[in-house]
């Protein structure tokens, strides 16, 4: 059974470089567990040979276990524009700080996690993509922390 429930796909051509592009199928799930609702570009090719459902399962469970940890309290999809002007996928996390120091709802602040990492299976450069998610939320937790003087 998947962890996730496919809102909608459609077929268009991702832009990689200014001379690189690839047909792919621009999909939106919204994940089982946490319920949050993203998108993710998966090869036309995976989408249509049904491979797409191993990469979107992994997508969906690494949002889950990052809504699991206790101090993020919301996720959500997005796109923004890279440093090179082009669209990147990202999946937007709310990370709250709770201590003496803060009000009593605490603090919050947005983590901003590529899609690209968010991924359960993949290593890159020798790291596991989640640590490398885990290194983002954390740096906006210690952040949120020092801000209250803790």
């Amino acid at each position: 059974m998947a962890d996730y429930q496919l809102v909608s796909s459609f077929t268009t051509v991702q832009v990689l470089s200014p001379t690189l592009t690839d047909t792919v199928e621009y999909t939106t799930i919204r994940t089982n567990g946490s319920q949050v609702i993203a998108s993710m570009a998966v090869s036309e090719s995976d989408f249509t040979g049904g491979t797409a459902t191993v990469l979107l399962n992994d997508f969906a469970q690494a949002i889950d276990i990052v809504m699991g940890r206790p101090e993020i309290i919301a996720g959500v999809g997005t796109q923004t524009i890279d440093p090179t002007g082009l669209l990147s996928d990202n999946v937007v996390f709310t990370v709250q700080y709770v201590s003496a120091n803060t009000p009593p709802s605490g603090v919050t602040a947005e983590a901003v996690v590529p899609v690209g990492i968010l991924s359960t299976a993949e290593t890159i450069g020798g790291q596991t993509s989640m640590a490398q998610v885990d290194a983002i939320l954390n740096a906006v937790y210690d952040s949120l922390k020092s801000a209250a003087g803790d």
